[in-house]
Formats: structure tokens, C-alpha cells, sequence
């Protein structure tokens, strides 16, 4: 009975430590979910296309609860850091691919497809 009681109170010494890591992953799938609902896109698998690997639903899965851990331990803040931080990243993003294009554009190379 004894080894009982242990097992039980190092388990919920286990729970209590990782229910905020938990709850902040749950709160990244969320985010990501939400960001898919509001782009008004299907979720994409990921993919090869022109030899470039483009991860779709699976990198804006990765972004979002990687932004959910950054931000805090609580929920709603991880679930808006999410939703916020992803689509910060990908203005972004689309901003610096621009800036190549035209860059390259002006240089008269060829364009990166």
C-alpha cells in the first residue's frame, strides 16, 4: 500500500509540473487551428513543390506552440501569442521575399521561383 501512496504522489508531482507545459500546447494546436479558420485556407499538408519543401499546416502547427512557449504559462495568453505571433512571422516573412524579388529585379537576375 505503501508503494501505492508513493506512485500517486510522484505522479501528481509530474502533472503539477507539466500541466503548464500542457496547457501552453494545447494552446499553440488552438492557435494554429484558429489561424487556418481565419485565413479562410484548408489545411495543406506538407509538401515538395520545385524542390522547395513547404510545410503547410505542419510549420504553422510548429510556429504557433513555439510561440505559445514563449510568451507565458497562461492559457489565453499562449492561445493569442499564437495566433498573433504566426501571423506576425509570416508578414514577415512575405515582406523579406518581396524585398529579394524586387532586389533581384533591379540586379536583373533570374527570379527565384
Amino acid at each position: 500500500m505503501a508503494d501505492t501512496a508513493g506512485l500517486v504522489d510522484v505522479v501528481l508531482r509530474l502533472w503539477c509540473e507539466a500541466r503548464p507545459m500542457a496547457h501552453c500546447g494545447a494552446a499553440g494546436v488552438l492557435g494554429a487551428l484558429a489561424n487556418v479558420a481565419l485565413e479562410g485556407r484548408p489545411v495543406v499538408l506538407p509538401r515538395m513543390e520545385d524542390g522547395r519543401l513547404h510545410l503547410g499546416f505542419l510549420g504553422n502547427l510548429i510556429i504557433s506552440i513555439a510561440m505559445a512557449y514563449v510568451a507565458d504559462h497562461d492559457f489565453r495568453t499562449a492561445f493569442f501569442a499564437a495566433v498573433c505571433g504566426t501571423t506576425t512571422l509570416r508578414t514577415f516573412k512575405q515582406r523579406i521575399e518581396t524585398a529579394f524579388e524586387l532586389e533581384r529585379k533591379e540586379l536583373g537576375g533570374p527570379s527565384g521561383g
